[in-house]
């Protein structure tokens, strides 16, 4: 079964802010959800920073709800900081799989390290995949080396003969421009998580009215996979479109209609960017997690100052459910 038309109802408010949920560790940023739930305990891994925007610090925190839509932040949030990293600045775009049959949660990550001339334009720009263990989701055995050159948002499956299949931002020549990544998905696969090779051809990639294809997240259904992921298009706005496969190799797209638009509205906190989608499936409905772009290019820095980012600050967190009941 694909997923690509679900009816979402979004909700009105975000689950998490950097504007009406205050904590100094993420008072300017929240960004990039990753939930699993666990015998009826929903968990949320998210990261935040409270220095600026346009900067290469990124922490790691953690959340817990008993619905999937009320959460309450851990008390001792971040759970992960730059130093933690085994390389770069930066903890971008986690995912976390729960391991059943080895009992422990694996995370997928991506260390960033980047670098801007004195006009704020970026001069280098540069990703790692990282991986990470742990018993409680909360102490995490973090791999001492990154697994792969080059990437963005890892989405992570696993197959019922333990190998792996993942969907990530990466450019078909890593020794491109790094702006490449963000134009192309492409799916690896690999015997153990850790080990990972290519596919020749790309699984989505831009178009001259989707610029980008980035975030990728994948929900599979025996055979059936369908992929999420956000694209720019017109009007500075950016929203999440889908694909659809049987074999999780070569894909339909489906980019006649957003399959999660950003409302354009000015009044509401996704108004402006719907991204980073995560999916979740239980026997009533459908949750979709995401980060969320404002309106507003003002925000107040670290340091105390205000500051202007004409693109918008991802400072929300929302949730919509589909239910799976109505027509």
């Amino acid at each position: 079964m694909f997923l690509y038309n679900l009816k979402w109802q979004r909700r009105e408010q975000p689950i998490v802010s950097a504007m009406t949920h205050k904590r100094p560790w993420r008072s300017v940023q929240v960004y990039n959800p990753t939930v699993v739930c666990r015998d009826g305990r929903y968990q949320m891994w998210f990261l935040g920073n409270g220095t600026a925007t346009r900067t290469s610090d990124m922490d790691l925190g953690y959340a817990e709800s008993e619905d999937g839509v009320n959460w309450v932040e851990h008390s001792q949030n971040p759970i992960l900081r730059t130093g933690d990293l085994p390389w770069g600045r930066a903890w971008q775009t986690p995912h976390v799989l729960f391991d059943v049959e080895e009992d422990q949660y694996k995370m997928w990550f991506i260390m960033a390290d980047s670098q801007r001339d004195k006009n704020n334009e970026v001069v280098f720009f540069t990703q790692r995949l990282g991986y990470a263990t742990s018993i409680d989701g909360l102490s995490w055995d973090v791999h001492p080396e990154a697994l792969l050159e080059g990437g963005r948002r890892p989405c992570v499956l696993k197959s019922g003969d333990g190998s792996y299949r993942m969907w990530m931002n990466a450019a078909p020549d890593p020794e491109g421009d790094f702006r490449s990544a963000a134009r192309h998905i492409f799916g690896f696969s690999s015997p153990d998580g850790l080990v990972w090779t290519q596919d020749e051809e790309p699984a989505v990639q831009a178009t001259e009215l989707h610029r980008s294809v980035v975030y990728p997240f994948v929900h599979r259904n025996g055979s059936d996979h369908t992929m999420w992921y956000g694209c720019h298009v017109d009007g500075g706005v950016f929203q999440i479109y889908s694909s659809t496969s049987d074999d999780g190799v070569v894909w339909q797209h489906h980019h006649d209609a957003p399959a999660f638009e950003a409302t354009r509205d000015p009044n509401h906190f996704d108004g402006r960017y719907t991204s980073t989608p995560c999916v979740l499936e239980e026997a009533d409905r459908y949750l979709l997690y995401y980060s969320a772009r404002d309106w507003g290019n003002i925000y107040g820095a670290g340091d105390g100052t205000l500051r202007v980012d004409s693109d918008g600050i991802y400072r929300h967190i929302g949730v919509a459910i589909c239910d799976k009941r109505l027509p």
